[in-house]
């Protein structure tokens, strides 16, 4: 194995970290141990991000590769590490599926992750321990400081969303609507950013509007997204409705965020 690739086993599950950049990633017997799935489940997923059949939202994950290192030399042969991102992906993708767990791995991950980003960002963390630098620009999708506000859903979309609830405009803008159908790309970091820079208010509201807390970039490649539910809003005539279409889009659950809510 290469002395700039770190390698440990821990219940079976191979991690591997490149030590000049701090990049990660796991062995894919190990990610299908902790999505609670089979080898060959993995492998099929794999193989569709390789060929652009995987859910959008997945495929997006895959613009940088797949893969850590073309092959890394462990013990008995050579494997490919999947790249942490990718992992994190497909157990997102696996907690949508309802296995459990894929979900417990998650809530470990996120616990660590909101822990790293806070030590980061009061100093208390020291740079060479922190996140990937790739990764910690990711983070910084969600900006310090609100942009003025703009225009980013149109009063189309804001009457469409409110014909589906049935609920009034004013009490479905950045609300559970938002976070189910447009926000829900955002990693536990950035979700705990935001909480930091814009946290919900006693009211329940948030003194910016979401999108405000967005860098440009983002923005621009949210807005085809947003257009892309309005048309399948457009067609639906419920919440549950909305589901399925969006479900046969892009090839995942949506997380139920109205359940208990009074939608008609």
């Amino acid at each position: 194995m290469s002395d700039n690739i770190l390698r440990q086993e821990i219940d079976g599950i191979e991690y591997f970290t490149v030590a000049s950049t701090g990049e990660s990633g796991m062995s894919q017997r190990g990610l299908s141990r902790l999505c609670g799935v089979r080898l060959s489940t993995v492998q099929n997923i794999l193989e569709n991000l390789t060929e652009n059949k995987a859910p959008l939202w997945l495929q997006n994950l895959a613009e940088g590769g797949l893969y850590l290192t073309d092959k890394t030399s462990v013990k008995g042969g050579e494997i490919k590490a999947i790249k942490a991102n990718i992992c994190w992906g497909i157990l997102r993708y696996y907690e949508r599926k309802g296995k459990l767990e894929a979900t417990k791995a998650l809530d470990a991950i996120g616990a660590i992750g909101i822990n790293s980003f806070i030590q980061a960002q009061t100093g208390w963390l020291p740079e060479q321990y922190q996140s990937s630098r790739k990764q910690r620009q990711e983070v910084s999708r969600i900006l310090a400081t609100p942009q003025p506000w703009t225009r980013m859903f149109e009063s189309e979309f804001e009457e469409n969303l409110a014909r589906i609830t049935k609920l009034h405009k004013r009490h479905i803008r950045n609300g559970r609507a938002y976070w189910e159908f447009i926000y829900n790309w955002m990693t536990p970091e950035e979700k705990a950013k935001l909480d930091i820079v814009n946290p919900v208010l006693t009211n329940g509201r948030r003194k910016h509007k979401i999108h405000q807390m967005l860098s440009s970039e983002t923005k621009q490649r949210l807005t085809p997204h947003v257009t892309s539910i309005l048309i399948l809003m457009k067609s639906a005539n419920s919440v549950p409705e909305l589901r399925r279409l969006v479900q046969r889009q892009y090839g995942v659950d949506q997380p139920n965020l109205f359940d208990g809510w009074q939608i008609g």
